[in-house]
């Protein structure tokens, strides 16, 4: 593991007496991996208050009734709020994937607030706007986030002044590069943060060699149910929009993708205003303007494994090669992609909440 000389001593003790180890029968990353798959999640939120997010439609500053839909989940006892989380879900996800419910019940039960966000296009959100999100849909996200702080300003509004409460961030997979993107694209008020503080789970930094990664030959079931998600997206975006029955080229053409790339060169990259796939993969990878931002960026937490079968984990490690106090950095040599199963349950769960109480 790698860590910096911000980490609070208690957090680091932590670490140093609970490091992660994998639990039969999720040996190896992909078992690791596909783990959440093969669970039933019973559990349900006690109090989960529905909040629409109105946006402006991909590439204009124009509003035409697009909404993204969001779940707040809240602690049993509103007086012990400690502060507020917002949880995005990764590529082909939404708010009903297993590892996002089970993260923000934990952070619930330890007193946050926690918004779980559909992101453009996902879940049962998949009605209210056109087209899908993609790793930089960062005016989607600041204008949910924003819209969220003027919201949690009037429902909490004697608890946030008398405790100053913070408003922190978790991204799984590609939920964590769509809002660190968002972060280094905020425009900064009187030195403000978008978030004060983020913690990226597997998360990919350089979008290129990821979609290389998934498309190894190891990797074809991985593609095939990623894809197979992606399609139904678009298919249940295109039909909402009356652009499906008439149209047998659209329907060709979407059940003729092969892979993640040609479906971010066909469809991702042009919907939002990048000139080519290359430009798509470049621009929206975080790992190309971390450096020159870093101002622009909250304490930030990024968790990684050795043996994630879905993202290369050098580009996180090579982040430790810089001298950021900002940033604290665990490389664990198990865990898979998103998984991080031991004995005590999802490792990485805890970590984050661990996190987010020591900054």
């Amino acid at each position: 593991m790698g860590r910096n000389n911000s980490i609070s001593s208690s957090f680091s003790d932590y670490l140093k007496n609970k490091p992660f180890k994998e639990v039969l029968p999720w040996i190896g990353g992909d078992l690791q991996t596909l783990r959440d798959t093969f669970v039933i999640d019973f559990g349900k939120p006690k109090k989960n208050k529905k909040i629409f997010f109105p946006v402006n439609k991909i590439l204009s500053k124009k509003f035409e009734g697009d909404y993204l839909l969001g779940f707040l989940e809240l602690p049993e006892n509103y007086d012990t709020l400690v502060g507020f989380v917002i949880v995005t879900h990764g590529l082909g996800g939404s708010t009903k994937r297993f590892g996002l419910r089970r993260i923000s019940r934990k952070l619930a039960n330890n007193g946050f607030g926690v918004l779980k966000l559909n992101l453009r296009g996902s879940g049962s959100a998949r009605y209210l706007a056109k087209g899908n999100y993609c790793a930089r849909c960062s005016n989607d996200v600041i204008s949910a986030i924003n819209y969220f702080k003027k919201f949690i300003n009037l429902e909490f509004k004697d608890t946030i002044k008398m405790n100053n409460l913070p408003i922190y961030g978790v991204g799984l997979s590609l939920g964590g590069t769509i809002l660190l993107n968002a972060c280094l694209d905020y425009d900064e008020k009187n030195g403000e943060k978008l978030l004060d503080g983020l913690a990226c789970v597997s998360s990919p930094l350089d979008l290129s060699s990821c979609s290389i990664c998934i498309e190894k030959p190891r990797n074809y079931i991985y593609q095939r149910w990623l894809l197979h998600r992606l399609k139904n997206q678009l298919w249940d975006g295109y039909n909402d929009e009356g652009k499906i029955f008439n149209n047998k080229k659209l329907r060709k053409k979407i059940r003729s993708l092969k892979g993640i790339r040609e479906f971010d060169q066909k469809f991702t990259a042009p919907s939002w205003g990048f000139n080519s796939l290359e430009d798509y993969y470049i621009k929206a990878s975080p790992i190309f303007r971390i450096q020159n931002s870093i101002k622009q960026l909250p304490p930030m937490l990024f968790i990684h494994a050795k043996d994630d079968p879905w993202v290369p984990y050098k580009d996180t490690l090579n982040l430790r090669k810089e001298p950021i106090d900002k940033f604290t950095i665990f490389i664990t040599e198990k865990g898979g992609h998103n998984g991080f199963h031991s004995i005590n349950g999802c490792w990485s769960d805890e970590v984050v909440k661990n996190w987010f109480m020591s900054i």
